[in-house]
C-alpha cells in the first residue's frame, strides 16, 4: 500500500502539476497574450490503438512582427480553412500560441481541465493510501 501510495502521488502528482503548468502558459496567453486572426491550416487524422480515429489541427497566424508560425493544438468541430482568433506573447509565439479564449475556441480548455481532474484524483488516492497505511 505503502510503495502504491507513492507511485500514485509521484506519477499522477508530476501529470496533474504539469498539465495545470501548461493550462496556466495558455491562460497567461489568453488574458495578456496579442490577438490575430489566423487559421486551420491542416487537418490530419491519426487511428488509435482502440480503432478508434483521433484527429489534429495545425493552425497558422501572423505575427505583428511578420513572422508566420504554426502550431498544433486540438479543437472540436473546426475544419480546414475555417478562421479563429489566436493569442500569443510576444518573447515565444510558437511555444505561447493558443486559439482558446472568445473568437477560438473553447474546447482546449475543457480538454485540459478533464486532464488536471482525472490526474488530480490519481493523486489524492494516493495521499489516501499513505494516510492510511501510516494512520493503522
Amino acid at each position: 500500500m505503502l510503495l502504491t501510495g507513492i507511485l500514485l502521488i509521484v506519477l499522477a502528482g508530476g501529470g496533474c502539476a504539469y498539465l495545470s503548468w501548461q493550462l496556466m502558459s495558455r491562460l497567461r496567453s489568453v488574458f495578456s497574450g496579442i490577438a490575430v486572426e489566423g487559421r486551420c491550416v491542416r487537418r490530419y487524422s491519426t487511428d488509435s490503438s482502440d480503432s478508434g480515429t483521433q484527429w489534429h489541427h495545425v493552425h497558422g497566424f501572423t505575427t505583428l512582427e511578420g513572422q508566420y508560425v504554426e502550431f498544433e493544438e486540438d479543437v472540436l468541430l473546426l475544419a480546414e480553412g475555417d478562421s479563429l482568433t489566436v493569442r500569443y506573447r510576444p518573447e515565444n509565439p510558437a511555444r505561447t500560441a493558443t486559439v482558446m479564449g472568445s473568437g477560438g475556441a473553447w474546447s482546449p480548455l475543457f480538454g485540459q481541465l478533464f486532464g488536471i481532474m482525472i490526474t488530480g484524483s490519481f493523486a489524492l488516492v494516493g495521499l489516501v493510501l499513505l494516510w492510511a497505511y501510516f494512520r493503522y
